[in-house]
């Protein structure tokens, strides 16, 4: 009877383990600059023929071979990078596995030169399909260059594979990206044919490689992050909620110089921007974590593009609390340039290679503007109120300037408004004077003295960074939503209706309905089966009395998105708060009086996240004084 089980030879074997190594051309590319960077290289070449599949050149400045090592180092698990077992549980270097040349040799013609700085001369190795061919002592620079030609010339059923000549060539640029911004102190520069492709400044400084990578005028509308936690350190670019894409491609996560792909960090990433962006847009990210090595599993994946962590939550935690800090500055203010993208390409300049035109730019908005400046203004308000009033409310449709002190925090701007300012609105039907005594400001918010309408939805004000627009649907939809979510979040006290509300609820939703009661009733709905098809809303949370059966249908139509028997009710509180808030914040049309207007400010001013509303829109823009004196030419 003949064996079923064989022992394969070594010819075969090595071609399946390059499989798990070299899957196309980037993944070639991807192993020897990882090598390079290891090897201390601080400029990095890459050369490529057809998109690297009829050839790849890599050179490198780093510290090189010796002739014996050169030999050697095309041997199956071969690495200068671990020495002990130990050595496997603090992983320094890119890569350790010793399987990356010996692979890309199985599959390919590759041929290896290199020259210590110690040595004369250099040493070549010519290898073809895993066979060494010829070593020989040759002239060369000290560093290491690797040429790769005819990948897969022995395996033709993956080279069949392999996808177009652009397609290869996209997927190598976006990988000596990411590179780039892993590494901005050293300099990668990747050429196909006689054309150069990519070149990163290698200054040292990130934002001059992000500003090469994700364009200039973008880091204009990024912010900056810097802390230090006690398991994780985070260093990195965020961008302004304004700044979003349409999927997560243009988000970067590296550990300890290793760039990764993680659906935690994105998730938490996407968490942290919660009720600022809107849905299906995610953020822009660069972000460096340094974690102890020891705390990080890298040996997961042949790839090594995935990790383990061993203290999990504690480190997501501590990195979400360095990703609000900066969105909750004011900063994360959008421009009004910003917010209109039809204008952008007005503010893009030549990326520049020095580091001084980034580092001088202020992550956390534009310069204050003098201290005069504002005095002049202040007087001029002050005058105009003086003498009855100098604005023609007619032709502006604005409302006449309050005197107020740009230093007085907005609160203390609103108790100190008299009498004798209340507008001609009735405040009996307006919610925006509610005072809420209960929210302390989470975030440092400017200090805002209002100016004025924009017919119909604006309302402009003054502080220290310019001028701001504030949008007063979004702005009271955010003070709402707070109130809510505070409200709803605590034991609600349901208000009985005179007259139950019927509901007419379709068959798949009323055993949705039927199975959630007593949920409902945590949130102040008391419903009542009353046969067949037909409910009765017998109680309602009081700030759901102005359309108690729309939010109650709102309210099923958020658990309809997660149908499961343990909802998450957290989810289903914030989607209901921003709910009543939409129905009830002041509609654009509405001409809000000075009062009004003041107290719209000063709840925004308590909000703890102030600059977006529920559903990701911004709540105001900023149009700075450097921005205005360049519009005015001055």
């Amino acid at each position: 009877m003949l064996a079923n089980i064989i022992v394969l030879d070594e010819t075969i074997a090595n071609q399946i383990a390059a499989g798990e190594v070299v899957e196309r051309p980037v993944s070639v590319v991807k192993e020897l600059v990882e090598n390079s960077l290891d090897a201390g290289a601080q400029r990095i070449s890459v050369e490529l023929t057809q998109g690297g599949i009829t050839g790849i050149k890599v050179v490198d400045n780093g510290c090189g071979m010796s002739a014996q090592d050169a030999a050697l180092c095309f041997q199956r698990h071969a690495t200068s990078k671990i020495r002990r077992p130990e050595d496997l549980n603090r992983i320094n270097t890119l890569g350790f596995r010793g399987e990356a040349l010996p692979s890309i040799a199985a599959v390919a013609r590759v041929t290896l030169t290199t020259r210590t700085a110690g040595e004369l001369g250099g040493t070549a190795v010519r290898i073809e399909a895993g066979q060494i061919k010829e070593i020989a002592a040759v002239g060369c620079p000290v560093g290491t260059t690797v040429e790769v030609t005819d990948l897969f010339f022995n395996t033709p059923a993956r080279r069949k594979f392999l996808k177009s000549v652009a397609a290869e060539t996209g997927q190598i640029s976006d990988l000596l990206a990411k590179l780039a911004l892993a590494r901005p102190d050293v300099r990668f520069e990747l050429r196909s044919g006689n054309r150069i492709l990519f070149v990163s400044p290698g200054s040292g400084s990130l934002k001059d490689a992000a500003a090469v990578i994700l364009g200039a005028a973008n880091l204009n509308s990024m912010l900056e992050v810097n802390c230090q936690g006690e398991l994780l350190a985070v260093k990195g670019l965020i961008s302004k909620p304004v700044l979003t894409r349409a999927s997560r491609q243009y988000q970067n996560f590296f550990i300890n110089g290793r760039y990764i792909r993680s659906s935690l960090f994105s998730n938490v990433l996407q968490q942290a921007y919660e009720n600022q962006i809107p849905g299906g847009r995610f953020p822009v990210a660069v972000l460096h974590l340094t974690i102890d090595p020891a705390q990080v599993d890298v040996n997961v994946h042949p790839t090594k593009m995935e990790v383990r962590l061993a203290r999990e939550k504690e480190v997501l935690d501590e990195l979400t609390a360095a990703l609000i800090k900066p969105l909750q500055s004011t900063g994360a203010i959008g421009g009004l340039w910003e917010n209109m993208p039809a204008r952008r390409h007005e503010r893009q300049a030549t990326p520049s290679l020095a580091g001084s035109v980034y580092s001088e730019q202020r992550a956390a908005g534009e310069p204050a503007p003098p201290a005069a400046a504002n005095r002049q203004t202040e007087q001029q308000h002050v005058a105009a109120e003086k003498s009855g009033g100098a604005i023609n409310s007619r032709q502006l449709h604005f409302a006449l300037p309050l005197k107020s002190n740009p230093s007085m925090p907005p609160v203390e701007q609103t108790e100190r408004i008299t009498e004798k300012q209340q507008d001609r609105a009735d405040s009996s039907e307006n919610i925006l004077l509610e005072q809420q005594k209960d929210y302390r400001p989470a975030v440092f918010f400017p200090a805002l003295t209002p100016t004025g309408l924009l017919p119909p939805t604006y309302v402009l004000a003054y502080g220290e960074g310019g001028l701001y627009i504030i949008d007063q649907h979004a702005a009271h939809e955010r003070v709402l939503y707070e109130k809510y979510l505070q409200q709803l979040q605590q034991e609600v006290v349901a208000q009985m209706l005179l007259t139950p509300v019927p509901l007419e609820i379709p068959p798949h939703e009323a055993q949705l309905t039927v199975r959630h009661i007593l949920d409902f009733n945590k949130l102040g709905f008391i419903v009542e089966h009353f046969g067949g098809d037909t409910f009765l809303l017998r109680g309602i949370p009081p700030q759901a009395a102005q359309a108690p059966g729309e939010i109650f249908m709102d309210l099923l139509a958020l658990l309809q998105e997660s149908p499961s028997r343990q909802i998450d009710m957290s989810l289903v509180i914030d989607r209901l708060a921003a709910s009543m808030a939409c129905r009830e914040a002041v509609k654009a049309g509405k001409n809000l009086g000075s009062l009004e207007i003041k107290a719209l400010l000063s709840g925004l001013a308590g909000c703890r996240q102030p600059f977006t509303c529920p559903h990701g829109r911004p709540t105001l823009i900023q149009i700075s004084h450097e921005e205005l004196n360049k519009r005015f030419k001055r």
